[in-house]
C-alpha cells in the first residue's frame, strides 16, 4: 500500500519537490483536503493556521497546472500581503521541477512590475483582493482561463473588510471553477459567502 503523499498518483516533479522540502508525510487537513481537491470539488474548510493547510491547496493546483498553458488557471486571495509572498514561496518550491510559474499581487509594490510578470507565462496568482480587482479592472490580469479559486483565511479578510472585494472578484471570473474556501472560524458571513459561491461544498473541519 502506498503511504504519504505516494497514494495520492501525484506526478513525479510533484513528488520530488515535496521530498526535497521533507514532507513525507500528510498533515491532516492535507490527508483531508487533497484527495475531494483532485478530484476538483469545492471545499470549505476550517482549519488553523499552522495546520500546513497552504500545501493543503498549493499541492493539488500545482499538479493540476498545465505547463504549456501561458495564462493564469489559478487564483489564490490572501488577507495580507505577507501571506500572498509565502504563498508565492511555497507555490515556487512545490511546483519547482513542473517549472510553474507563479506571481504575488498586493499594494505598495509597482503596478508596472507586477504587470510585466502577468504578461510573461503566469499560471498561478496570489494576491490580496484590492490589488487583483485592480488588475482585472485595468485589463492586465486576464482571468478567461482561470480554472481554480481559494479563498485563503476568507475570516481574517472578513475582519478587515474584504468581503465586498472577494465578491467583485468572482463576479468577474468564469463561473465554471474549482472554489476552495479556507478558515479557521466559520461566522455567519463567510458561511453566507459559501452559501452563495460554492457548488455542493465538500465540508472539512480540523
Amino acid at each position: 500500500m502506498k503511504i504519504g503523499f505516494e497514494k495520492y498518483n501525484l506526478q513525479d516533479e510533484i513528488l520530488k519537490s515535496l521530498k526535497d522540502l521533507g514532507y513525507n508525510k500528510p498533515t491532516k487537513v492535507q490527508e483531508k483536503v487533497i484527495g475531494e481537491a483532485l478530484l476538483n470539488k469545492d471545499l470549505l474548510v476550517k482549519a488553523q493556521t499552522g495546520t500546513g493547510k497552504t500545501a493543503a491547496f498549493v499541492i493539488p493546483i500545482c499538479e493540476k497546472i498545465k505547463w504549456e498553458d501561458n495564462n493564469p488557471q489559478a487564483l489564490i486571495l490572501s488577507p495580507t500581503r505577507e501571506l500572498a509572498i509565502q504563498i508565492n514561496e511555497d507555490v515556487k518550491n512545490i511546483g519547482r521541477y513542473k517549472r510553474i510559474k507563479s506571481t504575488a499581487l498586493y499594494g505598495k509594490s509597482p503596478f508596472k512590475d507586477q504587470e510585466r510578470e502577468l504578461k510573461a507565462k503566469c499560471h498561478i496568482v496570489i494576491g490580496t483582493p484590492g490589488r487583483v480587482l485592480d488588475h482585472i479592472d485595468r485589463g492586465t490580469f486576464n482571468v478567461k482561463e482561470l480554472k481554480y479559486l481559494v479563498i485563503d483565511e476568507a475570516d481574517e479578510m472578513l475582519n478587515m473588510g474584504f468581503i465586498k472585494q472577494i465578491e467583485g472578484v468572482i463576479r468577474r471570473i468564469p463561473k465554471k471553477k474549482v472554489t476552495m474556501l479556507f478558515s479557521a472560524t466559520l461566522p455567519e458571513e463567510i458561511k453566507s459567502l459559501s452559501a452563495k459561491y460554492l457548488d455542493r461544498p465538500v465540508e472539512i473541519k480540523i
